[in-house]
């Protein structure tokens, strides 16, 4: 092998080497968003299980006073009589 052509050899292997590191570096960039993002949709698909699983509960007994209850306060906005309400102006 020449000197030439061990040379050339070198320049291309760096190259290679060089574009190969800073395509790396992009893509692992890219993916660390990706991971906090996944880590979040992942949290969110829990609290939702929990909300479905808490509604399905409702559902299931809605013969249940303490249930009626809760559907009446927390999704009609209803309160007992003998409840006072304070509002501050600010919704």
């Amino acid at each position: 092998m020449t000197k030439r052509s061990r040379l050339f050899t070198i320049i291309i292997v760096l190259v290679l080497t060089i574009m190969f590191g800073v395509q790396l570096y992009i893509i692992w960039g890219l993916t660390i968003p990706l991971s906090r993002n996944q880590q979040e949709d992942r949290q969110r698909v829990a609290e939702l299980q929990q909300k479905i699983a808490d509604l399905q509960y409702m559902l299931d007994n809605t013969d249940d006073p303490d249930v009626i209850k809760r559907i009446a306060e927390e999704l009609l906005g209803l309160v007992s009589p003998d409840e006072i309400i304070i509002y501050s102006g600010v919704e």
